[in-house]
């Protein structure tokens, strides 16, 4: 069951933070008394970012869409239809033909780490530099450590933990489940050892994340 619901009121407690929670136009109480008896009573939320794209963000959201449709010999606005209605597909908050312009910040986001997704899916060359200051992050560096992307400039890449395992330890018997991992190539592996992790992360806006391979 996924519902639009909003927040209208917090509080911080000892075992986390409480929310209350309001799904308009919806009453759900028999359900979730029902749920609470069966002992399933769970929640995944989603907070959204509300605020508007900025004209930065979507300047170069353009930009990267022109790229990708230039290199598939495809006019940018056919392009950009297509990864809409591929969002829409998965997302399902906004109607077809909607406007970016009218995106929230995390919903443009989302939408940017969609079309990376493809870029990567057809292996087409992407120029990261800017990459960071318009896709959702973790999200941008799953997809990196998945289809084993430099997370920093797109090369064929492998998978580095961003928590080290310590000296000496055999690491096809250590559960590195709870590791941080980051996907690198060669020369950016390199360059995180050599400047050290912290130095690396305000260099390049990238981070070790939870990842356990497919």
């Amino acid at each position: 069951m996924n519902e639009y619901a909003e927040i209208t009121g917090y509080r911080e407690t000892e075992q986390g933070t409480e929310l209350l929670v309001i799904i308009p136009d919806r009453h759900y109480v028999s359900k979730i008394r029902r749920f609470a008896t069966e002992g399933k009573v769970q929640a995944l939320i989603q907070i959204d970012d509300s605020r508007r794209i900025s004209i930065e963000q979507l300047r170069k959201s353009h930009a990267l869409m022109n790229e990708i449709a230039n290199y598939l010999g495809e006019l940018p606005d056919y392009f950009k239809a297509l990864m809409k209605s591929w969002y829409v597909e998965v997302y399902g908050d906004l109607k077809d033909g909607f406007s970016m312009a009218d995106m929230s910040i995390d919903q443009a986001r989302r939408f940017i780490n969609l079309v990376i997704e493809f870029a990567f899916e057809m292996d087409i060359p992407l120029r990261f530099e800017e990459i960071p200051s318009i896709v959702e992050v973790d999200g941008f560096l799953y997809l990196c450590l998945k289809k084993k992307k430099c997370a920093v400039c797109g090369k064929d890449a492998e998978i580095h933990h961003w928590d080290a395992i310590g000296m000496g330890r055999d690491r096809r018997e250590v559960d590195d489940s709870d590791h941080r991992k980051i996907a690198l190539c060669r020369e950016h592996h390199s360059e995180g050892h050599t400047i050290g992790r912290d130095t690396f992360q305000a260099k390049y806006y990238v981070y070790g994340i939870i990842y356990l391979d497919d």
